[in-house]
């Protein structure tokens, strides 16, 4: 399955800046629409438990990447536990874009 050239350069960038990358899970197929199913591939879990503070990498994650303007409750981050145990949610839309911060 190919990925999203958006999700390479969201794990890149998320290697480069804390290194440690555990992708748990990338495509699947689902029975419901995700990002783990589409062509190419949008979404990927990484493991968290190896982070001293994986919330706030979920927020400085956020405040770096814009899923889509258009839709600003969606986050290209989701720190959460959907039953496979807590972990980083990382996904990208057409829209994603990296914002620079000084």
């Amino acid at each position: 399955m190919p990925w999203h050239p958006k999700l390479i350069d969201l794990v890149e960038w998320f290697d480069k800046k804390w290194g440690n990358v555990i992708i748990t899970c990338a495509y699947e197929r689902r029975n419901y629409p995700s990002v783990h199913s589409l062509n190419p591939l949008r979404g990927v879990d990484i493991r968290s438990r190896n982070f001293a503070d994986p919330a706030w990498m979920e927020k400085e994650i956020n405040e770096h990447w814009v899923y889509d303007s258009d839709r600003p409750s969606k986050k290209c981050c989701i720190y959460h536990d959907v039953g496979r145990g807590r972990h980083f949610h990382l996904q990208v839309h057409e829209n994603t874009f990296h914002m620079t911060i000084s």
